[in-house]
């Protein structure tokens, strides 16, 4: 089968210093034959200036959606986002994750029609992750095995296991209903199966739970998982939780949609 097209839609908010280390991950990818789109839920104009920059002085142009600031707003943005996207394969990144280099490579591998791919991330604690801000050179997404292995040893990151290479051929099918093992910070799937299920359902505001709704609502349109184990790891950033105030209801809402076995998104904005 030919591989498919892709766009990568990475989530930002008023991260820029993480932005920046996410961005020069992006421009150097192995792959390179993408499209990136920058939804933006409401950020400043430092995040603006940063992205405008980027793109001046790369040769990959950033493609910045921005919407006004009014509260957690992710679902929103993220399927204007999807809606304008040029190609057939959509890979999700949070914009606190730094994608290795082989990131969209092995995206475009795991993809599968009538699949939606969840990977893993590595999460890195708070002296590294402002090590990395103040350093940006040292390109994190480049590193090998081995300098994982030491920050490991030194307790720096929570585990070295999602950095193995390893084939599970047969065995990535073998969660198909598990809507825990898609992560929104980290996952893809076919533009034509987020539409069918409505993508992201913009009732979901403030934190929490809008990414497993899209999954339980994808397994139940017929869109399974995937398991991207091993494969596309992105190393998470560390910065204080946001805040959960909305989080019991959205949590109450993915109860509704696993009970009643819903299909499709209460509301969204999703066109094709």
């Amino acid at each position: 089968m030919q591989k498919p097209t892709i766009t990568l839609i990475v989530s930002t908010y008023n991260q820029p210093d993480f932005l920046h280390l996410v961005l020069r991950a992006i421009n150097s990818q192995s792959d390179s034959d993408f499209e990136c789109i920058l939804a933006d839920d409401g950020s400043t104009e430092e995040t603006r200036d940063l992205i405008e920059e980027f793109s001046a002085s790369k040769s990959r142009k950033f493609r910045h959606l921005w919407h006004e600031d009014h509260g957690f707003q992710k679902a929103s943005i993220l399927n204007k986002a999807a809606t304008e996207a040029n190609n057939e394969y959509l890979v999700f990144l949070d914009g606190d994750c730094i994608p290795r280099k082989h990131f969209i490579k092995e995206h475009r591998n795991l993809a599968k029609k009538l699949r939606i791919v969840g990977c893993s991330r590595i999460l890195m604690d708070q002296t590294i992750s402002h090590h990395l801000i103040n350093n940006p050179d040292l390109n994190s997404q480049n590193w090998s095995f081995v300098e994982f292995l030491k920050l490991k040893v030194s307790g720096h990151i929570n585990r070295l296991l999602p950095l193995l290479k390893l084939p599970l051929g047969v065995f990535r099918e073998l969660s198909h209903h598990n809507w825990k093992k898609v992560r929104g910070c980290n996952f893809s799937m076919f533009k034509s199966d987020f539409i069918a299920c409505g993508g992201f359902d913009e009732s979901f505001t403030g934190w929490g739970y809008e990414d497993s709704d899209l999954v339980v609502r994808s397994i139940q349109n017929g869109c399974l998982v995937r398991r991207g184990d091993y494969r596309a790891t992105v190393l998470h950033l560390w910065h204080q939780e946001a805040l959960k105030t909305e989080a019991d209801s959205n949590f109450k809402k993915l109860q509704q949609s696993i009970k009643t076995r819903r299909k499709t998104a209460i509301k969204s904005s999703i066109t094709d």
